[in-house]
């Protein structure tokens, strides 16, 4: 029954990516920053690999960026709230450094959101006035992937008479273990 759970966790992981609504396409990302408390926001899983290594874009002058420099641990949380399935995986975020790699992944955004990495100050400057937002010409984006690698993840789905719960390490080849609810 554990590698039904990790199939399923992996389903629904790589579901986000196929299904245009899923409740897995926002996850919160967790960080830790320089004075080593977690960072927590909501990030878009862009990709999701076989080996459940998970892809988000962000703005190479975001705070994030700086925490993973000094500090690439890291924690990705999934809720479906239909099927009460929570998905926890911790493991470390790695920045896409492959040009041809950056290249494919940048061709995926969309003209809409091209903007967000051309702003002509970084990510969560202050600003007087929400239409004051200036912008760079798109050539000078600031346009990072960084990939989610998993080491850790843990299944709870809220079910009865029982809830479900397990862990499943890389370590283990995602053999999985039951946990105490």
């Amino acid at each position: 029954m554990l590698q039904e759970l990790f199939s399923d966790l992996k389903h629904e992981l790589r579901g986000a990516i196929s299904m245009r609504r899923h409740p897995f396409k926002y996850v919160t990302l967790s960080t830790v920053n320089e004075q080593k408390s977690p960072r927590s926001r909501t990030v878009v899983l862009r990709e999701v690999s076989e080996s459940l290594e998970c892809v988000i874009f962000t703005d190479a002058r975001s705070q994030k960026m700086s925490y993973v420099t000094t500090n690439d641990n890291a924690c990705m949380l999934a809720y479906h709230p239909k099927k009460l399935l929570q998905i926890r995986l911790d493991g470390t975020l790695k920045v896409v450094q492959d040009e041809k790699e950056v290249k494919r992944l940048f061709q995926k955004v969309s003209e809409k959101s091209i903007k967000d990495y051309t702003t002509s100050v970084p990510p969560g400057s202050a600003i007087d006035n929400p239409d004051q937002v200036d912008y760079v010409p798109r050539s000078e984006n600031n346009f990072v992937a960084l990939k989610f690698v998993p080491h850790t993840i843990e299944y709870l789905r809220l079910k009865r008479p029982n809830h479900l719960r397990a862990v499943f390490k890389a370590e283990d080849d995602w053999k999985g273990q039951w946990l105490v609810p």
